[in-house]
């Protein structure tokens, strides 16, 4: 899974699929730690246009009845993201770009769980991951225009070298194609989509406190 993200936009400038979106990039504030229950700058399609709008993170269908649902739609597995009902509709009708800067990974150890920092190769290029989104949810009680998830497949490359688990990246000039795609084509793009360049390297356990959000969870530190 992926538990956690950080959007830097001011620090690395996201590369908007749109000119018209540079600037509502460069609004969002430097998160460094973004956690499940928060709030992100996620890519949806508005009728023509594409917009960057905040959402939370773990999908609310309508027909929700509690927020801790919530909990549980922090990720969509790619496998079964057609056949469970928390994700059919919006497979259906909604996708959503995340821009990230970088995510975290936990390696199971002896010592306990070690948390990671991928990103991209390339000097501060933006991860673009695909996922899916809902309009605001009646019971929502934050400020958000809706909530979302990522979408997830089995790990392959070097992030299988620390979980199994790893998001579903795309292209940023395919960021257009996904937000329109519909439901026939949608699954043999995402199986055909390649594995950007990455790096990693280990991080403070801090980043396990989703209270945590400085400059400092991102650097490298040595493991003993």
């Amino acid at each position: 899974m992926c538990g956690r993200f950080s959007q830097l936009p001011s620090q690395s400038p996201f590369q908007a699929p749109r000119p018209e979106l540079d600037e509502a990039f460069a609004r969002l504030p430097l998160r460094f730690n973004l956690a499940p229950g928060q709030t992100a700058g996620v890519l949806i399609q508005e009728q023509d246009d594409i917009a960057l709008r905040i959402l939370q993170w773990g999908l609310l269908p309508f027909w929700a009845k509690e927020l801790s649902l919530a909990h549980h739609t922090i990720n969509a597995r790619i496998e079964s993201i057609t056949e469970k009902p928390s994700y059919r509709a919006a497979f259906k009708a909604r996708h959503a770009v995340i821009p990230m800067s970088g995510y975290y990974e936990w390696q199971a150890t002896p010592e306990g769980k070690q948390p990671y920092y991928f990103q991209s190769e390339k000097h501060a290029a933006t991860l673009w991951v695909a996922g899916l989104w809902e309009p605001r949810h009646v019971l929502q009680t934050d400020a958000s225009s809706g909530t979302f998830t990522l979408i997830t497949q089995e790990a392959y490359g070097l992030p299988a070298s620390i979980h199994n688990r790893m998001p579903v990246f795309i292209e940023a000039n395919d960021v257009e194609q996904w937000l329109n795609l519909r439901p026939g084509p949608s699954m043999p793009f995402l199986l055909t989509r390649s594995l950007p360049e990455l790096k990693v390297h280990a991080v403070s356990k801090r980043v396990n406190n989703g209270r945590e959000d400085d400059a400092g969870l991102i650097e490298p530190v040595t493991i003993p």
